[in-house]
Order: structure tokens, then sequence, then C-alpha cells
């Protein structure tokens, strides 16, 4: 394991300044407290101090004021560095991907940082040089996040703050280039046509070991534990650090088989409001409903869109399909018509965001399980400036002025 390392310490633990500029100039802060959004421009800003251009990152509060993010070290002065991406942990941590250096020494570069988004305090993740931006943070039941460098599955360990860690999950060898993480800290990790489950305790199963079948839609229950679709409907269950047991909690029938389990239709996006999992074929909702494993067949006056991925699994740049926590909404493939589908009684309803006056682009769409609307950077018709805004609920778009900008946003993260 690599012990993290609070950045602010990078001088005296490389021993390469004195004990004077030690106390003075390390960094210790990044300027985020407050921040329920963050996104990125496409130009490039002139750094204050290192007078070299940086990809600037804006922070926004709940108030909708803008700021940038922005480094201090001890003794208060202010740098500009370069962020390449930033990621949401949880409300209380973020992870930010760039190129950061102690201002004393750029020989110590480090291209992962922590940040306690209560304090501002910075940690320094050593050997995570390669951060997959694209692909999403999970979380276990035992305070453990997980992400992709480098093509493995990485391990931070939060479980005590004092003491952070982090590890490589994956046998040497083995790659991610989708994967999903259980409660119990099980990983589903796919590369190529190879898709496997791997154990906490290291023991990993097949698709044909498991399920006895070469390739199935996986999803993660409500519960924390993963089903898989293959025809039935699998659980599968932890049964002991290296046991995994898959239990037929749904069998088909040949028409359900035919509309829903094509092989190009495999996506199973989550309604958290009613315990269930929805799968979209033309005209029909198909939902699973894991406490009661029963599906039923919804069909709809109008035809939806076909679901590319769900944002829960992919990046926001090859998903069209997004849930908060009153909705299920799925853009068209031009990304100009959004279908909300209501959790709480399956209504379909269309925003037409050409007539509302906004021009959306892959990968600036966020939003959260656990909080109504859809976040969205974008083109506004009416004056050609680039703002961020929300989809609402009810259909109707705000857009926060604040964000107005004639550079295109490149990059939206919802992080609270």
């Amino acid at each position: 394991m690599k012990k993290l390392i609070l950045l602010a310490l990078v001088c005296a633990m490389a021993g390469a300044c004195s004990k004077d500029s030690d106390s003075e100039d390390r960094l210790r802060k990044a300027t985020v407290k407050g921040a329920v959004m963050a996104y990125q421009s496409a130009g490039r800003v002139r750094g204050a101090r290192t007078g070299s251009d940086f990809s600037g990152f804006n922070t926004v509060d709940a108030a909708g004021n803008v700021k940038p993010i922005r480094f201090i070290t001890d003794r208060g002065d202010t740098l500009d560095m370069q962020i390449s991406a930033v990621k949401s942990l949880s409300e209380r941590y973020m992870l930010l991907k760039g190129s950061f250096h102690n201002p004393q020494d750029l020989r110590f570069y480090y291209n992962t940082l922590l940040v306690d988004v209560n304090t501002e305090y910075i940690y320094a993740i050593e050997g995570v040089k390669n951060l997959y931006e694209d692909l999403p943070v999970f979380s276990d039941d035992y305070g453990c996040w997980y992400f992709v460098s480098s093509g493995t599955v990485v391990k931070l360990n939060a479980s005590n703050p004092d003491n952070l860690t982090v590890e490589s999950c994956l046998a040497e060898g083995q790659s991610a280039n989708r994967y999903w993480v259980s409660a119990d800290g099980v990983i589903y990790y796919e590369y190529g046509l190879n898709s496997k489950f791997k154990c906490p305790g290291g023991r990993t199963y097949t698709f044909e070991e498991l399920l006895g079948v070469s390739s199935a839609s996986v999803f993660c229950g409500h519960s924390g534990v993963f089903y898989a679709a293959a025809g039935d409907i699998y659980k599968i269950s932890l049964q002991g650090p290296n046991i995994l047991q898959a239990q037929v909690v749904w069998e088909s029938d040949l028409e359900t088989w035919n509309s829903v389990y094509a092989p190009y239709d495999k996506v199973y996006c989550p309604n958290p409001k009613r315990k269930e999992h929805i799968a979209v074929n033309n005209n029909s909702l198909y939902v699973f409903n894991e406490e009661l494993n029963e599906m039923r067949k919804i069909e709809q006056s109008e035809s939806i869109p076909f679901i590319r991925e769900y944002c829960g699994w992919e990046s926001a740049s090859w998903t069209n399909a997004f849930v908060t926590s009153e909705s299920l909404f799925i853009f068209d493939e031009s990304y100009k018509k959004l279908y909300q589908i209501s959790l709480a009684d399956y209504s379909v309803h269309m925003v037409d965001m050409v007539q509302a006056g906004y021009e959306v682009g892959q990968g600036t769409v966020s939003c959260s399980l656990d909080s109504p609307g859809l976040s969205f950077a974008g083109l506004r018709y009416a004056d050609g400036k680039n703002v961020v805004g929300m989809i609402n609920e009810d259909g109707s778009i705000t857009a926060n002025e604040k964000t107005a900008t004639d550079t295109p946003i490149v990059s939206l993260v919802r992080l609270n």
C-alpha cells in the first residue's frame, strides 16, 4: 500500500527545503469550500504566479456564485495550477487530476490530489498518475472509494482520514475499461469481451463459471448487490470473502426475452424512489422490482430513445441516460430532444431543447440520485452565450447568469 501524503509536507519529506522555507511556502489548500458544482471552459488562462497557461476550473456555490479553483500556500500566496478533471467522492471529499507541484522545488510533481471540501486541505496521492476521469467513482460500505488509474481499479481507503491508503485491486495484467463495485466490495469489471467478478478476498469469477453464459447485462441493486440479466435474472451474493453465489430470482418467457434481452438492449437504470430498475425498448418500459422479483411491461404512447449507457456506469461523454431523485432523463442521439420519465408513475414528458433555446453538448450533463434536476452546460441561442443551467423536474430550464461566457464549457461535475 502507498500512503497518501499531505501535500503540505512534500518539501520536508523530500529534504529539498530549508526549515524556514518549509514553514512558509508549502501548498496547503484548494479553494473549494461551499462548491456544489465545478465546470471547465475550453479557453486557456495564464497563471498568476507561474506565468504559464493552465486549464481553469470554476466552482459554483449554492447561491450561484462563481470562483476559480486556486491553491493557497502556508503564507497565504495564491497559485494557479493545471487541473484537467474534477471527480466528486462524497459531500466531504473530491479528487483533482492535473499537474501539481511544490512551488519551491519543481522536481516533485503529483497527478492526483484528494481535497477535503470542509477544510480545503489537500493530500497528494502517490502512485496514481493517470486517473481515468471518464469512468465513475464508486464506494463500498466500509468507507472506501474505487476509481480507475492506468487501466486498473484502485481502492482509496478513507475509513481513517488521518491514515489514508491506496491499493491496486486487480491482479497484474488485468485491466478495466468499465467497472462497478457493490456495497460489500465485489468488483465487476470488463475489458474488451472479457467480464469478471472479483471478490474482496481475491477470488475471480467469469460469466461462464458463475452463470453458465458468455455474456450478461449486469446492474447493481438498491440493496447494494449485483444482478445479472442473461435471459433469466440472477442475484449475485457474496457468501464469504472468496465465494459468490448466483441465484435465479426471475425466469423469463420467450416474449420478454425477445423484447428486453436482445444483445444490444442491456441497459438497466435504477429507480431509487420505487426500488426498481428500468429497461427501455421502443415504446415500452420493462420494470424489474428487486424486492418482489417481478418484471412488468408498461406501454407508452410514443417511442423512447434507445439507452446507450447509464451515467452511473459510464462517463457523460458516452451516455444519454441520467437518473435524478425524481426522473430518468434520456436524450435522443442528437441531444436535441430530452425524454423525462417520472420515477413515481412512469409517465413520459418530452422537452424540446431547441425550442427551449439551448444546445447541450455531450459530456456537459451531470446529476445526482439524491437530488432533483439535471445540470447542464451549453449554448444559449438568445444571446450566443455559454451557460451552466438546470433542467428542472417540471421541464422548465433556468440558467446561472454568473456563468455566462463566450468560451465553450467542456466539462461539468455535480459535486454536492
